[in-house]
């Protein structure tokens, strides 16, 4: 993980640095993707060991790649892509169950996680079983946990701009943060009324310019995306992406 912090750049860097919109601008998009089961068999059927988490961040890397190349082809200059980037993935430290006894506090830690951009030709099986491997020995590393005693540590001792500047380099210049969220496999009702969907976005953190959500409710898996508009400019063209790629593993 230090390494990755001392050696890493973004693809995006010059992207955003060039760009005439201001920082704080936002672009979002929602989609519904498919059903819990069917998506689980679908990355089964690629990769025994790959989870749904492992084929979200899969579709998340093809739509970057894809918007890198549509950076390129608007661009003057030709930028090479990397063939790997950074992510941050959060990993919530009690395995989102809450103990007896405890309140529900923010015990999320996160890693950082090299990962390859696939081909936008060729087959997605090698990469996502890539990625499975990846993210499943990063999550099992120290990371998670060191990662949540220093952000602890930042926002009760330090100044807000110290955290952020520190949120910032330690980010390893990662493209994309990545989040998972398990919702009731059933549907529920509130004051009586029945609550049809479910819709979380991530805010962004510092320096990294797109956030993702993959969530599930009812047996339905769908996702968010939050993105700085200099590095994504239409959201939903970067959510269509994902849903193509999608349909061609599946």
């Amino acid at each position: 993980q230090i390494w990755r912090v001392a050696t890493a750049s973004s693809p995006f860097d010059e992207i955003v640095q060039s760009s005439k919109l201001p920082a704080t601008s936002r672009s979002i998009a929602w989609r519904d993707l498919d059903s819990v089961n069917t998506i689980k068999m679908t990355a089964k059927r690629m990769s025994p060991s790959a989870t749904v988490n492992d084929l979200a961040v899969h579709l998340v890397m093809y739509a970057i790649r894809r918007q890198l190349n549509e950076h390129n082809q608007k661009s003057s200059s030709f930028r090479k892509i990397p063939e790997k980037v950074n992510i941050v993935i959060p990993v919530h430290l009690s395995g989102g169950i809450i103990p007896e006894g405890e309140d529900i506090g923010n015990k999320i830690g996160a890693f950082v996680a090299t990962v390859p951009l696939p081909s936008v030709t060729e087959s997605s099986c090698n990469d996502l079983k890539t990625i499975s491997r990846i993210l499943k020995h990063e999550k099992s590393s120290p990371a998670p946990m060191i990662s949540w005693v220093l952000a602890k540590l930042c926002s009760e001792y330090m100044p807000i701009n110290w955290t952020k500047y520190n949120m910032r380099k330690l980010n390893a210049k990662a493209v994309a943060v990545i989040s998972n969220v398990k919702g009731w496999p059933f549907q529920v009702h509130w004051l009586g009324r029945k609550v049809c969907r479910l819709c979380a976005f991530l805010p962004l953190p510092p320096g990294i310019p797109i956030g993702a959500v993959i969530q599930s409710y009812d047996g339905n898996i769908s996702f968010s995306i939050n993105a700085d508009s200099r590095a994504v400019p239409d959201a939903n063209i970067f959510a269509d992406w994902m849903v193509e790629e999608y349909a061609r593993m599946k």
